[in-house]
């Protein structure tokens, strides 16, 4: 018991000096899913050079995924892999590729992928589906602290990935002097027809030409590709990613994934990744395995396929250059 005691305490503590790194900067008028106030975090480093990450944490869109109850999207800002400090949060690691540069992260507490602009009422309970409003408060943020960067790398986990590339548009379109990366990190856009959640949350889709007025993930990544040449554009995923698949297989109706669920989604996310690549400055990292997201883990530092390291291959980004396409 005692020792137990005390890995709780190792641990708060460990939580609460990696905290201290970050700072709270309230929104005015900014909403969670279920009606508290929203604040995102910067960790402040090199003016020049920002790295803006957007939170992950599910999704939802009807009554079952939406309750009270459902564990499958957050409803207030939580912010516990900052205090873990792993991966790209370790701020103190020199070998992180984003050390010293000023990071801001975006919470994730709308379940609707960053980009909702609706208060839905899912029959007695509503859940305030603003994440656009809370992103552009982030950005207004953003752009009038950081006039004009040299470097910028957008980027985030799962649901972040998403509201990466959906936001990516506006952050391209307003620093055009800058070497800029995007990397969506475990959010391929794997999707069934006529998945609803889209139609709910009201979206703020990405302003470029071509697009399609419902579009699939893969199709901004080629526009994004298209319409900013000098910018880097990239993705990262496992091959069998279990939570992507998890979720999947809710669109679907099942409860928990079918083998025929999980190998219809590597096919499909294998397509949506390779897609893109007609492009010259998009470029991938697929690994093996199931594990989700690479960006908040300790892996980020060892993982490699093939003569590639993961970390070498995020440092280019870092770097201003493309990184070589990476499959198992």
């Amino acid at each position: 018991m005692k020792r137990l005691l005390a890995l709780w305490v190792l641990l708060a503590v460990a939580l609460a000096q990696g905290l201290s790194l970050w700072q709270a900067v309230e929104v005015p008028g900014g909403v969670c899913a279920d009606g508290s106030p929203y604040r995102f975090y910067v960790s402040p480093g090199d003016p020049r050079k920002v790295v803006i990450d957007f939170q992950g944490g599910g999704a939802c869109w009807d009554a079952a995924t939406c309750g009270p109850e459902s564990r499958t999207y957050r409803k207030q800002v939580d912010i516990q892999e900052l205090g873990l400090a792993q991966g790209i949060y370790n701020r103190i690691s020199v070998a992180n590729p984003f050390y010293g540069w000023t990071h801001v992260f975006i919470p994730y507490c709308t379940g609707d992928l960053h980009v909702g602009q609706a208060t839905v009422d899912y029959g007695g309970f509503k859940v305030h589906h603003q994440g656009a409003r809370n992103v552009r408060a982030v950005l207004e943020y953003v752009f009038r602290n950081h006039t004009n960067p040299e470097r910028v790398f957008i980027t985030g986990c799962s649901a972040g990935a998403y509201g990466a590339v959906f936001w990516a548009d506006k952050v391209l379109s307003t620093y055009k002097n800058a070497q800029i990366a995007v990397c969506g990190d475990a959010g391929v856009g794997v999707r069934t027809e006529g998945f609803p959640g889209f139609a709910r949350w009201n979206p703020r889709l990405p302003e470029l030409p071509g697009l399609s007025p419902n579009p699939e993930v893969q199709e901004i990544y080629l526009a994004l590709a298209k319409a900013y040449p000098k910018a880097v554009i990239a993705q990262y995923t496992t091959v069998l990613d279990g939570t992507q698949i998890f979720f999947y297989a809710l669109m679907k109706g099942e409860a928990s994934p079918s083998e025929a669920t999980a190998r219809e989604w590597a096919m499909k996310a294998q397509e949506a990744v390779l897609r893109p690549a007609q492009a010259e400055n998009y470029t991938f990292y697929l690994a093996p395995g199931g594990q989700h997201c690479i960006l908040p883990r300790p892996e980020l530092y060892t993982l490699k396929v093939g003569e590639v390291s993961f970390l070498d291959w995020l440092r280019a980004m870092a770097e201003g250059k493309t990184p070589p396409r990476v499959r198992p």
